[in-house]
């Protein structure tokens, strides 16, 4: 047990440094607009195919690039104006939507950089290290589109909004998937992948049966 302390000590200081360096560097307004870019170019995509009834566009947003604007139109009324212009001889619709701002950091970021501390701080080679940290990137990925995915449908079945219509028990049902799905869970989940990819009993033989030898 004596053993244990001084490399669980020595493993949190480098958790702390690392990540506060990683953290610093994401803070650079171009490093953050990188990031920002790099997460919201796909996700448009994704987002676009998944609510096929809204025109959507993701914009970077902030100092650091820390916020994403997600812009958004109903595709039936955006047709209905565009015919509306052409038959009044108006050479531009005048196109009307909405936004909804979400916190990138809180969403992906920091949580991203996390995962790869924890990941690059393990005691594997360096292959395994590759491998744990894409496959737990993409799943993490996956993880925050759905979250979006819930938070622009359960936006979209406003009465306001109405681009979606939902039936109330399945909507209930994402709202409830929505509300479990907290920056305490995303917390929780990079530690179940970093368990599952990375934590094997065997990895951290080495580490602390060295300590103890």
């Amino acid at each position: 047990m004596k053993t244990l302390i001084p490399a669980a000590l020595k493993y949190f200081t480098l958790f702390i440094v690392l990540y506060g360096l990683l953290t610093a560097v994401s803070l650079v307004p171009k490093v953050g607009e990188t990031c920002n870019r790099i997460y919201r170019q796909p996700t448009t995509t994704i987002l676009s195919k998944m609510l096929p009834k809204a025109y959507i566009q993701m914009k970077g947003e902030g100092d650091y690039f820390e916020t994403l604007r997600i812009e958004f139109a109903s595709k039936a009324v955006v047709q209905q104006q565009m015919a509306i212009a052409k038959k009044t001889g108006q050479p531009m619709a005048n196109i009307t939507g909405t936004n909804n701002l979400v916190n990138f950091q809180n969403l992906f970021l920091s949580y991203f950089l996390f995962y790869a501390v924890l990941v690059l701080l393990s005691p594997i080679n360096w292959k395994q290290k590759t491998v744990s940290l894409l496959v737990g990137t993409v799943l993490f990925y996956i993880y925050t589109v759905f979250k979006l995915y819930l938070i622009l449908l359960i936006f979209f079945n406003q009465p306001d909004i109405a681009i979606e219509q939902t039936d109330a028990t399945t909507l209930q049902i994402y709202k409830n998937i929505r509300f479990c799905m907290t920056m305490g869970t995303n917390g929780l989940l990079v530690l179940l992948l970093w368990a599952l990819l990375v934590l094997k009993k065997n990895n951290w033989m080495g580490l602390l049966g060295e300590q103890g030898a």
